[in-house]
């Protein structure tokens, strides 16, 4: 079996409320002989079809570790954690016979550990070193085949068990935890891809950057879907229920609208849906409304589609200051000129210049001050 399953996190452990907390499981080994480079440790999603797999990340401030022993020389385990720049931060000690040890208050940042077996007169017989283990910002991205990533790069993958490794080097975020995934709609309708890249490896690059820290945005963009379809699906879609459960984001972009308006649904309508959308976000799953970001959605070219997008536009803007959330891009203001440019070959989809300024427009509407604050509740 290939080491790396043993570093793999393999649950998602329920406590009070309705929040997961992930717990990482890593091998203490046999012997001294210590892997030259850090094993890696990684974080698989199931998606809507397939999975992907990404280097551990996670919002929490609260790190859960469950060392499991190779030997049964070895009867107990130091776990060390180390920060990025090599210094041990804090370590602690579990016995064969218990289970969890937890490290508490952590800043973002990126992480290693350190396991040293002993035996049971304390001499030292394994050693070994797991990593990176992100502290960061888990963000969702909530949207249309906009943010789907439609007229973006697109790839074909028989497996849909996705890995980095499996794209080329221009479509991973450097930290390669961001890379196309699974196209839930384009899959029924275009045989030739199934994966697209969208904006979210851009805008990972640049929100690390930007907050010095490890990011991760997960695309749960849907293609043709309007407001109400999408509040439908949080209310009775498990897959999507699960993977919000499990990747507990402490950031929330919200870009919806444009399917509605070609169904020609007041603004009233999706008004109430959007709210109800925030309500179970706050409700469900943690959310904080000034964590919540809602764009206006995206120009629309195809005739008389403007006028009702408009009317979007000013009731969000409403919406967003009675709830106390914030504002996202102006993507219909963003798009309304040089459609050549911008768009693809349909009034509505970016081209790839397009998903470049998208990814951009983002970064640009989340503040630097959000890396101040708490990731997310311990």
């Amino acid at each position: 079996m290939p080491y790396f399953l043993t570093c793999l996190l393999i649950s998602a452990a329920f406590f009070a409320g309705t929040v997961a907390h992930a717990q990482i499981e890593v091998r203490v080994p046999a012997d001294k002989e210590a892997a030259e480079n850090a094993r890696p440790v990684w974080l698989r999603v199931e998606d809507a079809k397939g999975s992907y797999t990404i280097p551990y990340i996670q919002s929490s401030t609260r790190l859960r570790v469950r060392p499991t022993f190779s030997s049964e020389q070895v009867v107990e385990a130091e776990v060390g954690l180390l920060a990025g720049d090599g210094g041990r931060r804090e370590a602690k000690t579990a016995k064969a016979s218990e289970d969890v040890i937890e490290f508490t208050g952590l800043p973002p940042g990126e992480y290693s550990l350190e396991v040293t077996g002993r035996d049971a007169a304390g001499n030292v017989v394994a050693r070994d070193r797991h990593g990176p283990v992100g502290i960061g910002t888990m963000i969702a991205a909530l949207g249309d085949s906009i943010t789907e990533g439609y007229h973006s790069r697109g790839f074909h993958q028989e497996s849909l068990d996705l890995t980095p490794a499996m794209f080329p080097a221009e479509v991973v975020s450097r930290d390669r935890r961001n890379y196309p995934q699974f196209a839930p709609t384009t899959a029924h309708h275009r045989p030739d891809i199934n994966c697209f890249t969208s904006w979210m490896p851009r805008l990972n690059d640049l929100l690390a950057k930007k907050w010095r820290q490890p990011v991760f945005i997960a695309n749960e963009g849907w293609g043709g879907i309007t407001t109400g379809r999408y509040l439908q699906m949080m209310k009775t879609d498990a897959g999507w229920q699960r993977r919000m459960r499990q990747l507990e984001p402490s950031v929330w972009l919200i870009h919806l609208g444009v399917n509605d308006g070609r169904a020609k649904l007041g603004a009233d309508e999706v008004t109430r849906n959007l709210a109800a959308i925030v309500d179970i976000l706050v409700k469900d799953h943690a959310a904080t409304p000034a964590r919540i970001f809602v764009a206006a959605p995206s120009y629309d070219y195809a005739p008389g589609a403007a006028d009702r997008l408009a009317g979007y536009r000013k009731a969000i803007g409403t919406l967003v200051a009675e709830k106390g959330l914030k504002s996202g891009p102006d993507f219909f203001a963003a798009y309304a000129d040089d459609r050549p440019r911008y768009y693809g070959t349909d009034p509505v989809h970016p081209n790839a210049e397009g998903v470049e300024l998208m990814a951009r427009l983002w970064a640009a509407a989340l503040p630097a001050a959000l890396q101040e604050a708490p990731a997310r509740r311990p």
